[in-house]
């Protein structure tokens, strides 16, 4: 009978130890607990994109890592799922990259887990500009100027709040013809080279120009290159920049809406002639606007 005994105790402990070792570890990676997708669906260098997560179960919080920068997800209660913005670097390598995601169930179990996002290259082509000689050989107080508008912009760029300020799909700031994309490798002079960080329209001086989204204005200078300068900071590092203005209708601190004037066109600062230059940026990355506007944002 003890021997009995004992063989049944074995065996109890022997299955108690099998379902141990094949329950999960609420600390371990769970990659099917979440349903990661994205839009674009297919991304590129300088791409902006739209990550949304659908866990299988509720969550009371979720955070995410991209390419060293830190993505803030929002809960949508209408579908169910989190939505966190994000950007793509242009000299960032064609491949997979990991996006770690860390969150914590409605019960506050604690997990993470690491999905693979493939990043496609895209063709950006090759253009030649006439500037005057002044925006490719500055002088010496000019070159002062340059160095601390850029100590300026440093400081401005590096703000990122967690909480979101756009609401819904970014807008065109003007209704006119695109001239010049983004991407674009620019030869200056023949000799200076850029690469083109945001989109041209075709816009004649004194044309106004609308905030793309909703946001607080955190620069609005003349500046040495970029002219007539506003800057709109959207919420969790996502910035619009709008160049060359002939005149400012908005000032730093001011809260704007979608489609509110913040200047008129013109061909302030280094430009080749009337017109508006846009760029997004978002946590130090410059991203296609054409891309930004055609997300389908919350």
């Amino acid at each position: 009978m003890k021997l009995i005994a004992v063989l049944q105790s074995l065996f109890l402990f022997w299955l108690l130890l099998g379902e141990w070792q094949r329950a999960p570890d609420a600390g371990s990676a769970q990659p099917s607990a979440l349903n990661v997708s994205w839009e674009p669906a297919k991304l590129v260098n300088g791409s902006p994109c739209l990550f949304r997560v659908q866990p299988g179960r509720p969550l009371k919080s979720l955070s995410g890592e991209w390419q060293g920068h830190k993505v803030f997800f929002d809960f949508d209660a209408s579908s169910g799922s989190w939505y966190g913005f994000a950007g793509v670097e242009l000299d960032t390598a064609v491949g997979s990259h990991p996006l770690t995601l860390e969150y914590t169930f409605a019960n506050g179990t604690r997990s993470s887990s690491n999905h693979s996002v493939t990043i496609g290259r895209a063709a950006y082509r090759r253009i030649a500009l006439s500037v005057p000689r002044k925006f490719t050989e500055p002088d010496p107080e000019t070159l002062v100027r340059i160095k601390q508008e850029q100590e300026l912009k440093r400081d401005v760029f590096r703000r990122i709040g967690k909480d979101r300020l756009w609401d819904g799909n970014f807008s065109a700031p003007v209704d006119n013809v695109m001239t010049e994309h983004f991407g674009t490798q620019r030869t200056f002079n023949g000799k200076v080279q850029s690469v083109h960080q945001g989109l041209d329209f075709r816009a004649a001086t004194g044309t106004p120009v609308r905030a793309m989204n909703g946001g607080e204005v955190i620069l609005a200078r003349e500046l040495f290159y970029e002219g007539g300068f506003v800057v709109i900071d959207h919420g969790q590092g996502l910035l619009t920049l709008y160049m060359h203005l002939s005149q400012l209708k908005a000032k730093e601190g001011d809260r704007v809406v979608k489609g509110q004037a913040v200047g008129l066109s013109g061909a302030s600062g280094r430009a080749t002639g009337p017109h508006l230059h846009v760029a997004a940026r978002w946590q130090g990355v410059y991203v296609d606007p054409v891309t930004l506007l055609n997300l389908r944002l919350p």
